[in-house]
């Protein structure tokens, strides 16, 4: 398989169970992966800009795993995007490596639908996505995409058992994905 970049942009990631164990089990189906936590790494804001790009230029898929928010990404990956991936616009620096989206939902997916409480679907959120390749030269592999991964509260085991099942096979869905892209 090839070598995987994972940034994940969650603005609380030290309370996430979905994404972090997402972020894990990929790692443990996929040890080559780097993982560069925006929240993490640059918790006052700052990108190291520079490091970010070099990163990206070792890479052949750039993952993005984060909480969708407001119909889109949270604010700390969309100034990632904005900082970092300037690096490609209008360049051959990212041409060819492989974009993927890979996000969670704390409401259930039968919400993103026409008749749905968000009366739009997933696909409907994507175009955006979808045109940042395209915009820097990359091939957009797609989207992974999991609902109903909002832990709230008092958990007990057995519902955190249960996100953490959801969260597994949405790992497992990811590593197929860039594995069906990478053999293509």
């Amino acid at each position: 398989m090839s070598k995987t970049i994972v940034i994940v942009g969650h603005p609380y990631w030290k309370d996430s169970v979905a994404n972090k164990a997402i972020v894990e089990e990929f790692l443990r189906l996929n040890p080559d992966t780097e993982v560069s936590n925006i929240a993490e790494l640059y918790p006052d804001g700052n990108i190291d800009v520079k490091a970010e790009q070099e990163k990206l230029l070792e890479a052949e898929n750039i993952v993005l795993q984060f909480p969708i928010m407001w119909y889109s990404c949270p604010s700390d990956m969309h100034r990632w995007l904005e900082e970092v991936l300037a690096y490609g616009h209008n360049g051959d620096k990212l041409k060819g490596k492989c974009f993927i989206v890979s996000f969670t939902a704390g409401g259930s997916a039968d919400m993103y639908s026409r008749y749905g409480v968000q009366k739009m679907t997933i696909d409907d959120l994507m175009p955006a996505f979808a045109g940042i390749p395209n915009h820097c030269g990359m091939q957009w592999g797609g989207y992974v995409f999991s609902g109903g991964m909002m832990v709230a509260g008092n958990t007990g085991e057995e519902q955190l058992a249960t996100f953490r099942g959801r969260a597994k096979a949405h790992a497992e869905r990811l590593a197929r994905l860039i594995k069906k892209d990478y053999q293509e």
